[in-house]
């Protein structure tokens, strides 16, 4: 028949019930919750034996001990009318009908019609895993365990192969039918990134029901008849008729959750038990640090990646600053005032059919090698190549009340370097290269163009159409601007106007043109 504990102060009552033993300890989520220091986090398990009307009673190691009619005991029975003291807290046994009541209401057991579910808040790894060494039976055997599971998950460099270790660790652990490893995207969102049986790769979904309950609460769990418990009687629990099933969630720096830990058995019921569920929650601990540590790896080695893309096109010091800055990088822009510089060779088709592919590749990288330098010298930008021409430009991300100048002093570079060059390449009996460039200064669309799978930062607009007009004009050596580069400039280059030469503008007249010269 059920039994009844009472606590002597008349504070607590207990009703017990079904053949499932029962946890008394101080832990909220305990299935008999006594909250008194002197009481362990798990201080004992009851069994209920209702054909002989007793209570078996086991501790578990509890700190204070645990006592029937006065004699501390390991392992006991207890009837109708004996004393059991847990620690300094005292129950008596009684049979239903005679139990007194209680003023406040307790936690009763679980009874015969009801499933059985736990629910743990998942402590620091370091005290669950001292959790786990207190759970004596198989304590050695499972620190044992925990220990090879770190120094395994310590070896691994890249995520994928991390999370496949971890996969291989549960199945071995754990007596599973499935693993699943889920982890938290940029969002919030849990995307499953390993979902297999004992035989691979399966394509059924983890229940939501159980691993987002878990990330939400920050809990692990445990349930021994997922389809009849409240908490994880979701569409995906009935429809893959998960019968056992524990979870943990992954909880890394300022106890963020990063993602859950599942296991589960379809075929029956109760097969993981409270030192399971420790087990799991220690596991996660050492998984999550594991996780986190390739995550910021992979981040990091991301990060190198986009500053360097940067640098291609930006100076150091400028690359450094947006990569910092870009967390996404998505389709738009602004329209912004930009110096705009094209450098184009002369006549270099036919320089090109004139020399083996080889040959012409490398010195044209190595006239693009120094062209970009010398933009990048003048803290220009790169803004692409196009055949053998440059598109550069300033203003953008960062303008400067010197832009145009930055910009000329970067032609007059441009074109040092290019007559070293031609000095060397003559001595090496190879062809020389000579350019024309030109510069023009206005507003333009800057910003990143093209679909989300494919897109290029560059700029848009007349202004950059001008910019190359004037390049063609350009012959050999020449440097030409426009009107509102000249006026930007004033006295701090030597320009004369070109009268032969005008440019074409989107709207309104042609503009004039301007040759530099040299600085004053």
């Amino acid at each position: 028949m059920p039994l009844v504990l009472a606590s002597a102060a008349g504070d607590r009552r207990f009703a017990l019930a079904g053949r499932l033993p029962l946890v008394l300890g101080r832990d909220p989520v305990s299935d008999l919750p006594v909250l008194d220091p002197a009481v362990s986090r798990r201080h004992a398990e009851l069994s209920l034996d209702e054909a002989d009307a007793l209570l078996r009673v086991t501790d578990l190691g509890s700190r204070n001990g645990t006592w029937i009619n006065g004699a501390r005991i390991r392992r006991g029975t207890a009837r109708a009318g004996d004393t059991i003291a847990f620690g300094t807290v005292s129950f008596t046994v009684h049979p239903p009908d005679s139990a007194p009541t209680c003023d406040t209401p307790s936690p009763s057991a679980t009874d015969p019609g009801r499933t059985r579910i736990r629910e743990r808040p998942v402590p620091s790894t370091a005290q669950a895993v001292a959790d786990v060494a207190a759970s004596h039976e198989r304590a050695a055997a499972r620190l044992a365990q925990l220990v090879g599971i770190a120094q395994h998950l310590g070896r691994f460099g890249d995520l994928d192969s991390l999370l496949q270790a971890i996969t291989s660790d549960l199945f071995q652990t754990f007596a599973a039918d499935r693993v699943a490893i889920l982890l938290a995207s940029p969002d919030g969102t849990l995307e499953t990134r390993v979902a297999q049986d004992r035989h691979g790769t399966i394509p059924r979904p983890i229940p939501r029901a159980i691993a987002h309950g878990v990330a939400a609460r920050q809990v692990a769990l445990l349930t021994n008849d997922a389809g009849r418990d409240s908490r994880t009687m979701g569409e995906s629990v009935r429809q893959q008729a998960v019968k056992s099933a524990m979870a943990a969630p992954l909880l890394g720096e300022g106890r963020a959750t990063i993602g859950v830990l599942y296991v589960d058995h379809v075929q029956d019921l109760a097969v993981f038990d409270d030192d399971d569920l420790a087990l799991l929650v220690a596991f996660a601990g050492i998984a999550a640090s594991a996780v986190e540590r390739e995550t910021a790896g992979q981040q990091l080695q991301q990060a190198t990646r986009v500053r360097e893309n940067f640098e291609r096109y930006f100076t150091p010091r400028v690359a450094a600053r947006i990569a910092a800055a870009t967390s996404r990088v998505v389709p738009g822009g602004v329209r912004q005032p930009v110096v705009v510089l094209f450098s184009d060779i002369r006549g270099f088709t036919a320089i090109a059919e004139s020399l083996p592919p080889a040959q012409m590749a490398n010195q044209l990288n190595e006239y693009f090698a120094a062209m970009v330098d010398c933009v990048f010298r003048h803290d220009g930008a790169l803004d692409k190549f196009i055949c053998d021409a440059i598109m550069a430009y300033w203003g953008a991300p960062e303008a400067g009340d010197d832009d145009a100048a930055r910009a000329v002093a970067a032609a007059f570079d441009m074109r040092r370097r290019l007559d070293a060059l031609n000095a060397r390449w003559r001595t090496d009996d190879r062809p020389e290269l000579h350019a024309g460039i030109g510069i023009h200064a206005g507003d333009a669309f800057v910003g990143n163009i093209g679909s989300p799978q494919r897109l290029e930062f560059t700029l848009i607009g007349d202004t950059v159409n001008v910019a190359n007009r004037l390049c063609r004009l350009a012959q050999a050596r020449e440097i030409l601007v426009s009107e509102p580069i000249q006026d930007l400039l004033g006295e701090a280059v030597v320009c004369h106007r070109r009268t032969d030469l005008h440019v074409a503008r989107r709207s309104g007249p042609d503009g004039r043109v301007w040759q530099v010269e040299r600085p004053t």
